[in-house]
């Protein structure tokens, strides 16, 4: 399979949310975006034909899911991370976050806690806030360059928490520190959750992209008794660059808990559209060998990125991800506050990356660049911050 990852294609004027949004997201258009998490290459062949197939048949009225897409997910969800799942846990949804939501609403009464492990992916904080929920945060711990979570911590927290708390939600590959949680720290928090009675609600959206030597292990697939205490999303939208068909899977053991999804569902979050479930059909059934190519890409983007930042611009501190197209860099090291990092990134390096305020505590000062794109644009954009960093001196006094 011969695929040219390295191709340039213009997004400016597609309505793209990360090419056409700079001067809402950062005031102004002369940024290269780096941001949002979708990838700067074309779908798959086979989501492309699928999609112009269907378009053919000239028909495009109201669809479901049908038993093949059943059998690609159950299929793909055993072959990519040994886990069995049965057909009727499926519920599909238009998405990951609406699915979270909708997870939250129906097992969490309002007033309740929910933990989060911050730094963590932003709209897990609206979605406690927005629901009328106490957030309850559990921060992770760096570690030799890394990060963990913090168990002790965690048990403290529920144990002072003077209101019920009715979930955590996890995020698994994390966003936006790229750990792939081992077994042992998933089985960890696990018995914790087990132990207080906390719902589980896991984000998987990036189970695919995961590096050599690590693998994505789905917290409900460890036991029977986690995974009736779990509802786990998924989706295509992150592995196949179709975030834009805005389709995922909720994958739910428990039949109390689907139920009760399903019935807060109704009226109020689709189960995605015609061309989401055509194109999820079409990738998990055929899509692997496309997905190991951008893999192999990706790595190779992550190590010439984490090379290049450490040689030279040795100020900003970046983590190696074990899985995502993500960097975490912590950008304390230059000197500048962190509450102006990123008009820094915007005024003087001209990219438009992620503030990792956004991402909750333990993110200020430090900022997330998506590498899923051309090498030769990820260079410019690295060339940038370089040029930025060792030259700020210039006009110290703007940024102190």
């Amino acid at each position: 399979m011969n695929i040219n990852f390295d191709q340039y294609i213009n997004r400016c004027g597609t309505n793209s949310v990360k090419w056409d949004q700079c001067k809402k997201m950062f005031g102004t258009e002369d940024v290269l975006p780096m941001w949002v998490a979708d990838s700067d290459w074309p779908a798959p062949d086979v989501a492309l034909r699928a999609i112009e197939e269907r378009i053919n048949h000239g028909i495009l009225g109201y669809s479901s899911p049908g038993e093949e897409l059943n059998n690609a997910v159950v299929n793909w969800v055993k072959k990519q991370y040994n886990w069995e799942i049965k057909k009727e846990w499926l519920v599909y949804t238009s998405g990951v976050v609406p699915a979270i939501n909708v997870a939250l609403r129906s097992n969490v009464k309002e007033g309740e806690g929910v933990v989060l492990q911050p730094p963590v992916y932003y709209p897990f904080f609206s979605a406690v806030k927005d629901n009328g929920y106490l957030q309850i945060d559990n921060q992770l711990i760096e570690v030799n360059n890394s990060y963990q979570m913090d168990f002790k911590g965690l048990k403290n927290s529920i144990t002072s928490f003077t209101e019920p708390i009715g979930a955590l939600i996890l995020c698994n590959p994390h966003n936006p520190v790229g750990r792939v949680w081992k077994k042992q720290e998933l089985m960890e928090l696990g018995k914790i959750c087990l132990e207080k009675e906390i719902l589980i609600i896991s984000d998987e959206i990036h189970a695919d992209l995961i590096y050599n030597g690590y693998k994505h292990i789905p917290i409900a697939s460890l036991s029977e008794e986690l995974s009736y205490n779990t509802i786990t999303m998924i989706a295509p939208s992150k592995t196949f660059n179709v975030a834009g068909l805005h389709s995922s899977v909720t994958i739910i053991p428990d039949p109390c808990l689907r139920h009760s999804f399903k019935k807060t569902m109704s009226g109020f979050v689709g189960s995605g559209n015609l061309f989401g479930f055509v194109v999820m059909e079409a990738v998990y059934s055929k899509g692997e060998k496309w997905l190991l190519e951008q893999i192999k890409y990706l790595e190779g983007n992550r190590d010439f990125a984490i090379e290049y930042i450490r040689k030279e611009i040795p100020l900003i501190k970046v983590f190696q991800p074990e899985g995502t197209y993500l960097l975490w860099l912590d950008c304390r090291g230059i000197g500048i506050p962190p509450s102006k990092i990123n008009n820094f990134m915007i005024e003087e390096a001209k990219v438009g990356l992620d503030d990792g305020s956004w991402f909750g505590s333990g993110g200020k000062g430090f900022m997330r660049l998506n590498f899923a794109c051309p090498r030769e644009i990820l260079r410019k954009g690295l060339e940038r911050i370089s040029r930025a960093v060792k030259g700020w001196n210039n006009g110290r006094e703007k940024y102190i």
